[in-house]
C-alpha cells in the first residue's frame, strides 16, 4: 500500500478537526443548557445580540487573513519553500494584529454609540467594551490557525479549539458560582467574560504549541542542512505582504459587508418582532430561544463538515497549483457526497426527535418547535459550506461573495416584510429559503467548473430511506412497555443512537467502492 494511501492529509486532518470540534461542541452544549438555567432567556437574547459586533471585527481583522495565508501557504508548503511559508505568517500575523487593534479601540470607544444607535439598547455597551478585549486574541489565533492548515496539519487548531472550550466553560461557572456567592445578579457579562477568556486560552495554546514546533522544525532543519540543496531565493517580504493584501482585502471586503448583512439581519429581529404585536422583553426572548437554544443544536453537525471545509480550501489550493485536476474532482465529489449524508441524517433526527429535545433539554417547547422547522435546513446548510470551501480554494472568492449576498437579501426579504406579518417562522422559512438558493448557485457554478457527477438513487434516496429505516426502528423501540420508565434524556439518547446506527449501518452496507475515501 502507497504511503498517500495509508496517510491523505486532507482526512486526517477532517478526523482530527472533527473530533477536536465535537469534543468542544459537546461541552458547550453543557455549557449552554448550565447557562440557560442560570441565566433569563432575556440576557440570552442580549448576548446574542451583541455577538454580531465581533463577528464584524472578526471578519475585518481575522477571517479573511486567516484563508489568505491558508491558501498561499499551501501553495509554498507544496514546492517545498519553507521560508516562503514562515514569511507569510509573519506578514500576515502583523497585519491582523494592526486591524484588530484598531478595531479593538473603536469598538471599546465607541460602545455607547454602537449599543444606543445601532443594536438599540444601551444595557450592550458595557457588553461591547468587554468584548472589545478578544479581538486581538482571535486575530492572532486565526493567524497561527491559518499557517498550519495551510500545511495540513490540523493538531494545533484542534487543540486550540478544545483548549478555548474549556477555559471558556471553567470561566463562566467560576464567574457565575462567585457571583451567586455574592448575592449578585447572573447577566449577559457572565457569557462575555467566558467568551474573552475563551479566546485568550485559545491564543495561549496555540502560541505555546507553535513554539515547541517551531524549536522541534529549527532543530531538524540543522540537523539535515547539509543534506539539502540549495534553496531558491526566498520571496521579498514587501512581495508577500502585496500577495496578501491582493488576496485577502477583497475577501474582507466580501466578508465585512456580509458581517454588515448578517449584523443587520440580527438586530433587526428582535424590532420586527414587535412590530408583529410583542413586547419589548418578550421579543428579546424569543430571539433567545432561537439563537441561544435551537440554532446552535441545528449547528452542532457543522463540527464534521466545518472541519471538512477548513481542510479542503488548502487542499483545493495545493491540488490546483499542481494541476491535479483529477484530485480535485475527486475530493469535490466526495466532500459533497459525505456533507449531504450528514444532512440527511440530521434533518431525520431533528425531524424524528426536535419536540422532544426543546423540553428535555432546556424546559422549552419552543425551541423544540424551532428544532422540527429547521431540520430541513440541514441538507442545505451542511452542503452549502463545503461548496463554499471548494469554490474559495479554486481562487473564485468573488463568486462566493456574490452567492452570499444573493442568500442573505433572501433573507432580509423575510425579515424586514414577513416578519410584522407572520412572526418569527417568517424568519425561519426565510432561513430555509436562503439556504436553498445558496446551495442551487454554488453547486449549479461549480458544476461549470469542475463537472461533478450526482446519482439521485445512489446520492439522494439511498440516505433518505436509511433515514426512513431509523426512524422507524427508533418507533419500534420507543413502543416496546418498558422504554417509558426510562428518564427523558436517557431515552432520546438511546432512541437517537439507535437511529444514528440503523441509518450509519444502511448506508455501510449498501456503499460502493469508489465511496471509500482513501
Amino acid at each position: 500500500m502507497s504511503p498517500n494511501r495509508r496517510r491523505n492529509p486532507l482526512i486526517l486532518g477532517t478526523l482530527l478537526l472533527t473530533a477536536s470540534a465535537l469534543i468542544a461542541r459537546i461541552a458547550g452544549f453543557f455549557y449552554r443548557i448550565f447557562l440557560s438555567h442560570k441565566i433569563s432567556t432575556e440576557a440570552m437574547g442580549l448576548y446574542q445580540l451583541v455577538y454580531p459586533m465581533y463577528s464584524i471585527c472578526f471578519s475585518l481583522c481575522c477571517g479573511s487573513i486567516q484563508t489568505a495565508l491558508s491558501r498561499f501557504i499551501a501553495a509554498e508548503y507544496g514546492k517545498k519553500r519553507e521560508k516562503n511559508s514562515r514569511r507569510y505568517l509573519i506578514c500576515g500575523l502583523g497585519l491582523a494584529l494592526s486591524l484588530s487593534l484598531g478595531a479593538a479601540f473603536c469598538m471599546y470607544h465607541f460602545s455607547p454609540f454602537l449599543a444606543e444607535s445601532v443594536l438599540l439598547d444601551s444595557r450592550c455597551a458595557g457588553l461591547l467594551k468587554l468584548l472589545s478585549f478578544s479581538v486581538p486574541f482571535s486575530a492572532v489565533h486565526a493567524c497561527i490557525c491559518g499557517y498550519y492548515y495551510g500545511r495540513s496539519k490540523a493538531q494545533i487548531p484542534a487543540a486550540s479549539q478544545i483548549a478555548e472550550q474549556f477555559v471558556r466553560i471553567v470561566t463562566i461557572v467560576i464567574v457565575i458560582q462567585w457571583a451567586e456567592a455574592s448575592g449578585k445578579a447572573v447577566t449577559a457579562a457572565c457569557a462575555v467574560l467566558g467568551h474573552l477568556a475563551g479566546e485568550a486560552g485559545a491564543l495561549s495554546s496555540s502560541l505555546l504549541s507553535f513554539m515547541l514546533h517551531t524549536r522541534r522544525q529549527k532543530r531538524a532543519r540543522i540537523a539535515s542542512a547539509a543534506r539539502q540543496t540549495p534553496a531558491a531565493c526566498p520571496l521579498p517580504y514587501s512581495t508577500v505582504v502585496r500577495n496578501l493584501i491582493f488576496m485577502a482585502f477583497p475577501l474582507m471586503a466580501n466578508r465585512l459587508i456580509l458581517s454588515i448583512l448578517q449584523s443587520a439581519e440580527s438586530i433587526m429581529i428582535p424590532g420586527r418582532l414587535q412590530q408583529f404585536g410583542m413586547s419589548a422583553q418578550d421579543a428579546l426572548s424569543l430571539y433567545g430561544v432561537l439563537t441561544g437554544m435551537a440554532l446552535p443544536f441545528i449547528m452542532f453537525p457543522t463540527a464534521i463538515t466545518n472541519s471538512l471545509s477548513v481542510m479542503l480550501l488548502p487542499h483545493i489550493a495545493k491540488a490546483q497549483s499542481l494541476k491535479s485536476y483529477e484530485s480535485i474532482s475527486y475530493s469535490s465529489r466526495m466532500s459533497i457526497r459525505y456533507g449531504l449524508y450528514i444532512g440527511i441524517l440530521f434533518a431525520g433526527i431533528f425531524l424524528k426527535f426536535g419536540s422532544a429535545i426543546g423540553p428535555a433539554v432546556f424546559g422549552n417547547e419552543t425551541a423544540g418547535s424551532f428544532l422540527t422547522i429547521l431540520a430541513w435546513l440541514c441538507p442545505f446548510l451542511y452542503v452549502s459550506g463545503t461548496l463554499n470551501s471548494i469554490i474559495n480554494g479554486l481562487g473564485y472568492t468573488k463568486t462566493t461573495f456574490f452567492h452570499m449576498v444573493l442568500s442573505l437579501s433572501v433573507r432580509l426579504f423575510f425579515v424586514f416584510f414577513l416578519i410584522p406579518e407572520m412572526g418569527i417562522h417568517a424568519y425561519l422559512y426565510g432561513l430555509l429559503s436562503s439556504e436553498l438558493v445558496l446551495t442551487l448557485c454554488h453547486l449549479s457554478f461549480l458544476h461549470r467548473k469542475i463537472r461533478l457527477s450526482f446519482s439521485p438513487v445512489y446520492e439522494l434516496l439511498r440516505p433518505v430511506f436509511g433515514a426512513l429505516l431509523g426512524a422507524g426502528v427508533s418507533l419500534a423501540w420507543e413502543s416496546l412497555p418498558f422504554c417509558g420508565a426510562f428518564p427523558a434524556l436517557l431515552g432520546l439518547a438511546v432512541s437517537g443512537s439507535l437511529f444514528c446506527a440503523v441509518f450509519l449501518l444502511f448506508l455501510f452496507v449498501t456503499q460502493k467502492e469508489e465511496d471509500i475515501p482513501v
